[in-house]
């Protein structure tokens, strides 16, 4: 049973929660200013081009996502290579960073990861190739999380020089990561002005069957929109959320469809 974080995230109040994590002190390596690095010919990053440090900071966090141990769905990554010699039969599952940075509410070590399998059922025959793209990260509870995420918003960040880490939280959220509260796959979005959604009669909503959301009022049309709210993570897992006296919209952060050979973790 996971024991239930106390802390409290607000619109101007952060907090300086930072998780013990094993082996590698990922917090002090997302301290660390903006990682320099160099892509390979498929875009990928070069690891070797990470300082020591941050390399083995963004492969600990690898092996972690990949272990069932330490995530709520997708059981564990095997990497590395199966060969048939007699039938010619090859599979193998690999990965490759296309984004290493720094969440830029909370400072913790960001990595987007490409998990890719290659499977050829013979020799001779042509080879299948698929691939998931996922934003891997720390929780509060140290657990490891999996988001997958759209290939597409991976590389026109890429093309066009963006960070890519920003760029996969704004697609997220359907917004500007930036300005948000956020409470593992639920945001928090201020308004400029207050919604024209109809008011609903109740001021608790319990949200994907595991955030509790309460608010002055709540307005809904679809869309959530909740003023002065407050988020608790019913399982514990993340903080609570305050937002101020005001609107805000309140989001679910979408996923990209993934072939199942690698899955994403739930929150």
């Amino acid at each position: 049973m996971k024991k239930a974080n106390t802390s409290t995230v607000s619109a101007t109040t952060t907090t300086d929660n930072k998780s013990e994590i094993e082996s590698h002190d990922l917090s002090e390596v997302s301290n660390a200013a903006a990682p320099q690095h160099d892509r390979g010919k498929f875009n990928e990053i070069l690891l070797e081009s990470l300082s020591e440090e941050l390399r083995k900071a963004v492969k600990e966090l690898v092996k972690k996502a990949g272990s069932a141990g330490h995530v709520d769905e997708h059981g564990s990554w095997d990497f590395g290579v199966e060969y048939d010699r007699k039938r010619g039969e090859c599979s193998s599952l690999n990965w490759d960073a296309y984004g290493i940075g720094r969440d830029c509410h909370t400072g913790q070590l960001l990595a987007l990861v490409q998990v890719r399998q290659f499977h050829r059922k013979k020799t001779g025959y042509w080879p299948s190739i698929r691939k998931n793209y996922f934003l891997l990260g720390t929780n509060e509870d140290a657990s490891i999380f999996a988001h997958s995420v759209s290939a597409n918003v991976v590389h026109a960040a890429i093309r066009r020089g963006a960070d890519v880490i920003k760029a996969v939280q704004d697609w997220i959220f359907e917004g500007d990561y930036s300005g948000m509260l956020r409470q593992g796959d639920l945001a928090m979005i201020p308004c400029t002005r207050r919604p024209s959604a109809p008011r609903v009669p109740k001021r608790v909503m319990i949200l994907e069957g595991s955030h509790r959301l309460k608010a002055n009022v709540i307005r809904q049309n679809g869309a959530i929109f909740a003023k002065n709210p407050n988020l608790i993570h019913i399982p514990g897992t993340h903080p609570e959320v305050q937002g101020e006296n005001r609107w805000y919209k309140i989001v679910v952060g979408k996923r990209a469809d993934f072939w199942r050979f690698a899955a994403p973790t739930v929150d």
